[in-house]
């Protein structure tokens, strides 16, 4: 069986990586090009002119895993402060080739030398540009044209970060590759986090191309929306990218305002009560692993979303600093910057913004307020848990199901 990408996810991964790729041409210049400017050569047999050799393949630009890798607080901040408007989600890795005289080449890629359950890109051209890995992961790739080319075999370097680059819609990641606190970590390739599909104020719909890509590339199933009805979510009713498969209407608010004894601490905020009931079905259909993989979105990807990201990765056990990493990734997409706090307080306030008219942010205030109300002096994932039953709802067998699911023998590393 093939999962076959038409010929426009070429270019659409080509304009991607104007942000940062890392993926190096053996022999040719970083963007693939093969020496001398040309892009394949006629030759009686396909041959392969960049050749990975079973090393690996770095996607992710290098200021993000600079990001990534900083430890110290202050010197993350700076780093926020220093390429704030800066755009590094481009993942992806060339491949190129000589030319048979084919009006199409097929490109193969697989996570097995036999090229079972491939994924199959269509190409007029003799080179190509592909994001869809796993970090980690061993892939083989070759080309068919009127000749067939030699198998190649490469690894995408590992890391906690997987943007997913979709035909028409931003800042989609996988919320994968994280460790949790109990030696494992957290499964890639079954939740994904983005912006919307269906085109509310004047943001054009997915495209077909986008859809197969998530239906067909990526495997996507169920599509969790977090938006308001009748209000920004454009009245969908449905699911974007498949409309036999299931779709979840879960409305949440973000930050503080999943927090039950708001009022308190932030007068300024109301906790959204409909929230609870949401994270009861968001958590029922989590609890079937039938339904995933999985992809969940509010309007940009950020907001709403984010929070449900630390809900789901603090219940797995992902520390509070790596969660926060996670959440900041968002600024360095076309979304815009999502801070912990503001930069005139040195980051230490917790709230980025809370003026009139500007999107409210308040990362930092939310886990405070969280572990101050659900902590208990425990782990985040304990108070994730508490609130989670006791605020919410959530029966203990939907969250220990959730568990397995997304943490089924995978072994955290040593990051």
């Amino acid at each position: 069986m093939t999962k076959t990408l038409k010929k426009g996810i070429c270019a659409v991964l080509l304009a991607a990586l104007c942000a940062g790729l890392c993926a190096c041409d053996v022999g040719g210049a970083p963007d693939g090009t093969p020496p001398g400017g040309q892009t394949g050569s006629v030759t009686e047999r396909l041959e392969l002119r960049t050749v990975y050799g079973g090393g690996t393949v770095d996607l992710c630009a290098p200021e993000l895993r600079e990001y990534l890798s900083e430890q110290e607080f202050e010197a993350q901040c700076a780093f926020l402060l220093a390429h704030s408007g800066e755009d590094y989600d481009g993942q992806a890795i060339s491949f190129s080739w000589t030319e048979d005289g084919s009006e199409s080449y097929s490109v193969w890629f697989a996570d097995n030398a036999e090229f079972e359950d491939a994924l199959v890109v269509e190409t007029s051209d003799a080179s190509a540009y592909v994001g869809l890995f796993v970090p980690g992961k061993t892939y083989y790739w070759k080309v068919e044209g009127k000749t067939t080319s030699a198998t190649d075999s490469f690894v995408p370097l590992d890391m906690p970060v997987r943007f997913v680059s979709v035909e028409g819609i931003g800042n989609v990641r996988d919320i994968g590759g994280w460790n949790a606190s109990d030696g494992r970590r957290v499964r890639y390739g079954m939740l994904y986090r983005g912006s919307q599909l269906n085109g509310y104020g004047g943001v054009t719909p997915l495209p077909e191309e986008g859809k197969r890509t998530m239906r067909e590339s990526l495997g996507m199933r169920a599509e969790i929306d977090l938006r308001l009805p009748g209000i920004d979510d454009a009245d969908q009713s449905e699911n974007a990218f498949d409309s036999t498969a299931p779709y979840l209407k879960a409305p949440i608010q973000p930050y503080t305002c999943i927090v039950e004894d708001l009022s308190e601490d932030d007068p300024k905020h109301s906790y959204f009560e409909e929230g609870a009931g949401s994270l009861r079905e968001i958590f029922a259909l989590l609890a079937d692993e039938s339904n995933y993989p999985v992809y969940y979105h509010c309007l940009s990807g950020a907001d709403r979303a984010g929070t449900l990201t630390y809900l789901l990765n603090g219940l797995l056990g992902v520390s509070y600093e790596d969660l926060t990493r996670d959440f900041e990734i968002t600024s360095f997409t076309a979304i815009g910057d999502r801070w912990r706090g503001s930069a005139e307080s040195g980051f230490t306030d917790g709230v980025m913004s809370d003026e009139e008219g500007k999107t409210y942010v308040a990362w930092g205030m939310m886990h405070e307020l969280f572990m101050k109300y659900y902590g208990e002096g425990g782990s985040l994932a304990d108070a994730v848990e508490r609130y989670l039953t006791s605020v919410c709802g959530v029966p203990s067998e939907h969250i220990e199901a959730f568990r397995n699911i997304m943490l089924k023998g995978i072994v955290a590393d040593a990051r």
